[in-house]
């Protein structure tokens, strides 16, 4: 195993998520603009080398914000800072290209595009599109949370709270809708009953309470993390059959 690359992307990572440090980040500052009657917007940009592009906008409390990243050969990270200080909600070079979640506060947010690596220290450039979308209602808590009493399938999997270490068993649930290869999984977490619903349409999840998530693949599963405090491991053959 190569430790000092791995030492150097996750120092990086970290430099990233929080405000530049050091001189040799060039920092820019894009304001993300919403045209009269839309409720998203979609951004291209360019980064290169240890440059970090922040685009800001204004949301409130309550309101969902999907945001998701294209690129190109060269493919940049992004994480979601909250309102009014650089705590990230988001961190995309542990958790993927997508992060849609429920803002706990009223202010501005950043999101910030960064690269690492090979691509930063050898001054490589990155194209990239951002895809973002801010839902001002809320979704329901309730909505689903009981499991239904018709399934596809249902069984255990691999589970945990707090800690990223799937160490116990969770029962599930799952409707499965083979035509648009979609489904909605009911998920026994809590010894008190609480229930995690997961949707998933492609390969995007979201979850019925607007909790912040996060998705990356394992060989034929899915890693799950919700609100960095729940984790599951979700087989493609819970998703699809087989």
């Amino acid at each position: 195993m190569k430790i000092r690359p791995i030492v150097a992307i996750a120092a990086f990572t970290l430099l990233a998520a929080a405000s530049p440090a050091c001189a040799e980040a060039e920092v820019r500052h894009e304001q993300v603009q919403f045209q009269a009657g839309t409720s998203g917007a979609t951004v291209k940009g360019t980064v290169k080398g240890r440059q970090i592009v922040d685009y800001r906008l204004r949301a409130t409390a309550g309101q969902n914000l999907d945001v998701a990243i294209k690129a190109g050969k060269v493919s940049p990270y992004f994480n979601v800072l909250t309102a009014g200080g650089d705590s990230p909600l988001f961190v995309g070079s542990i958790s993927g290209d997508h992060f849609f979640g429920q803002l706990p506060k009223d202010g501005e947010y950043t999101i910030r595009v960064y690269l690492l690596g090979n691509a930063a220290s050898s001054n490589q450039s990155a194209t990239f599109t951002l895809d973002i979308d801010i839902t001002s209602k809320p979704v329901s808590a309730a909505r689903g949370s009981t499991p239904p009493a018709r399934y596809d399938a249902s069984g255990k999997i691999k589970c945990s709270e707090d800690k990223d270490t799937l160490d116990r068993q969770c029962d599930f649930r799952v409707v499965r809708n083979v035509a648009t290869r979609s489904a909605q999984i009911w998920i026994a977490y809590g010894p008190d009953g609480r229930t995690r619903v997961l949707h998933i349409a492609g390969k995007r999840f979201t979850t019925d309470d607007g909790a912040g998530l996060s998705a990356q693949r394992a060989d034929d599963n899915w890693r799950i993390g919700v609100a960095g405090r729940e984790f599951y491991l979700i087989p493609d053959a819970l998703l699809h059959g087989g």
